[in-house]
C-alpha cells in the first residue's frame, strides 16, 4: 500500500518534447526548477494525486536478454545511486522519450522529471522518480485592469486537476525492474 502523505518533491527538471514525425524540436532545459513555495504544493498535488485515487497495480522494467540493457532501468539505477545527478539524467529520460516519439499521434509536450523523498511503500520509507508529461492545453481567462474597465484575456495552459500522463518509480525490488505505477 502506497502512503504519499509525506513525500516530498527534492528536485523538479522540466523539460519540452516534441514529435520527430511532425519535425518538432526537444527542448532540454539548462537547470533544474527552482521550487517555491506557493508552487510546490499545487504541483505535488498535479503530481501525486492519480496515484492516490487508483488500485496499486504494479509493473516492473523487463528486458529479453538483461536488465542492464533496458534504459529506463540503467537512468533509474544511476539516479537512485546519486540522486544529484537526476537533471542530467532527465535529459536522457527526455532524449529517450523523443526518440520514441515518431508515430503522428503522439503529441508534444511538457515533460517533467521529479525526484521524491518519503514515499511510504508498504510501511517502508522509499525515494521514488516522477516521469510525467502534460499535453493537452486548456484555454483559461485572465484578467487586467486598463484605466477605467477590465480587460479580458485568453490564455492557454495546462490543468492541474488532471495529470495526462505519469508513472512513479519507486527504489524498491531493482533487481526485478522496481516497483512502477
Amino acid at each position: 500500500m502506497i502512503n504519499l502523505f509525506n513525500t516530498q518533491i527534492e528536485s523538479l527538471s522540466i523539460h519540452r518534447v516534441g514529435n520527430k514525425s511532425r519535425n518538432e524540436n526537444i527542448f532540454l532545459s539548462a537547470n533544474p526548477f527552482q521550487l517555491n513555495d506557493e508552487i510546490t504544493p499545487l504541483i505535488k498535488e498535479y503530481f501525486l494525486k492519480p496515484f492516490r485515487e487508483k488500485e496499486e497495480s504494479y509493473y516492473h522494467f523487463t528486458h529479453e536478454t538483461d536488465l542492464e540493457f533496458h534504459p529506463l532501468h540503467e537512468i533509474a539505477t544511476s539516479i537512485f545511486t546519486d540522486p544529484r545527478s537526476i537533471h542530467e539524467q532527465s535529459k536522457k529520460i527526455t532524449t529517450l522519450l523523443f526518440e520514441q516519439s515518431a508515430h503522428p499521434h503522439i503529441k508534444s509536450g511538457e515533460v517533467y522529471i521529479v525526484y521524491f523523498e518519503n514515499v511510504l511503500l508498504d510501511n517502508e520509507k522509499t525515494d521514488a522518480i516522477g516521469i510525467f508529461k502534460s499535453e493537452l492545453k486548456h484555454d483559461f481567462l485572465q484578467f487586467e485592469e486598463r484605466e477605467s474597465i477590465l480587460e479580458m484575456i485568453v490564455q492557454q495552459g495546462i490543468n492541474l486537476n488532471k495529470l495526462d500522463k505519469g508513472a512513479l518509480i519507486m527504489n524498491q525490488n531493482r533487481e526485478e525492474g522496481y516497483k512502477i505505477l
